[in-house]
């Protein structure tokens, strides 16, 4: 009985917890230009602040998706700081990378990657069901514009 009631609570947890399909390359790509804008090391804060309020606009977002977006930015922020830190300690005087040097930066490029679909894929499962469809649509857009009705008909 006690195993029972436990699947019946575990069921029901999952059943109610909001997971979203994992995103695809395309979505993911429009995703971390949000992630990216809102964790901008370089744009005014107040250029930031008004992204994130044609973000509330653009895609309908309540106050809770709206700080999941912002709070996302804000995680990311300190790791695109530490890894310009560390690309530029990397770079510092020298005129010609060792092998060492551009693995030390393709990691930090991995890590940076991984960190953002990370994030991006938190946002997805933060956000109501259709705000989420709604983040995920302009990545598909942008991405069957560029490669072209023709090859995408032909899956290429």
């Amino acid at each position: 009985m006690r195993n029972a009631c436990l699947t019946i609570l575990l069921f029901s947890g999952l059943c109610s917890a909001q997971f979203q399909p994992p995103a695809t390359s395309d979505e993911l790509q429009y995703l971390r230009f949000v992630l990216l804008n809102v964790a901008s090391l370089d744009h005014d804060p107040k250029a930031v602040q008004s992204f994130e309020e044609m973000l509330v606009k653009q895609f309908g977002l309540n106050n809770q998706e709206s700080a999941a977006i912002h709070a996302a930015g804000q995680t990311l922020k300190p790791l695109l700081n530490q890894h310009r830190q560390s690309s530029r300690a990397i770079l510092a005087g020298k005129t010609r990378l060792t092998p060492t040097d551009l693995a030390a930066l393709a990691n930090l490029d991995t890590q940076r990657e991984q960190t953002i679909t990370n994030l991006a894929t938190q946002v997805l499962n933060s956000v109501r069901g259709e705000t989420a469809g709604r983040l995920r649509a302009p990545g598909r857009i942008v991405a069957t514009a560029v490669r072209g009705p023709d090859k995408e008909k032909s899956g290429k």
